[in-house]
């Protein structure tokens, strides 16, 4: 292939279904797209995985790309995405639940997130979410997730409607998680997940 080609040539290429575009595509973006999804799942073999698949992913909606668009950010959001998804499917999948967790001496067996719980790390970014929090959403947690108060109790005492402590509290948790995983990645985030919707422990295949 022409080594001259731009960078929007070789999309144009590649959209077209040219496979040679395609790994040159791949060389080009494979060591910072590496680097980026080391940083969400912290387990080498595991990101290694991961860029494959978004590759893969890549290549099979080819025909959406536009090549006059910055690629970059839109390799980037699909492989979010999908770091995202393998989070959501560690939760339940116990062998990939482990193999992250193992990489950070957590021991398997135990199936228990207390020790990144504990972590300084994790405790940063609860606080920092909860700080980003509108205050009404943050009353609404703070009563019901860490003074165990019910949904009626905390409506009671705040004024509003069950349905509103409800809503605050789906979107809270949803926030906090989100959060802990866009700066802590993949295993803060499992830590939070297996912690707020397991507390009795962690779910068995």
């Amino acid at each position: 292939m022409d080594s001259t080609l731009s960078g929007t040539d070789l999309l144009i290429r590649m959209k077209n279904g040219d496979e040679q575009a395609f790994a040159a595509v791949y060389r080009q973006y494979h060591p910072s797209l590496y680097v980026f999804m080391l940083r969400y799942c912290k387990v080498p073999s595991l990101a290694e995985d991961l860029v494959h698949d978004v590759f893969l992913k890549v290549w099979e909606i080819r025909d959406r790309i536009q090549p006059e668009l910055p690629f970059a950010g839109y390799l980037y959001r699909i492989a979010r995405n999908h770091a995202f998804k393998t989070l959501q499917r560690a939760a339940t999948d116990r062998s990939l639940r482990e193999q992250i967790l193992a990489q950070l001496n957590i021991s398997p067996e135990s199936g228990n997130p207390e020790q990144l719980i504990k972590s300084k790390e994790y405790d940063r970014l609860f606080h920092e979410a909860l700080n980003h929090m509108p205050p009404q959403r943050l009353n609404v947690f703070r009563l019901c997730r860490q003074e165990g108060r019910t949904y009626d109790e905390a409506a009671e005492i705040l004024g509003i409607s069950r349905n509103a402590v409800k809503k605050h509290m789906v979107l809270g948790m949803r926030f906090i998680h989100d959060y802990i995983f866009r700066y802590g990645g993949i295993s803060l985030a499992i830590a939070f997940h297996l912690k707020n919707y397991f507390p009795d422990g962690v779910p068995s295949l």
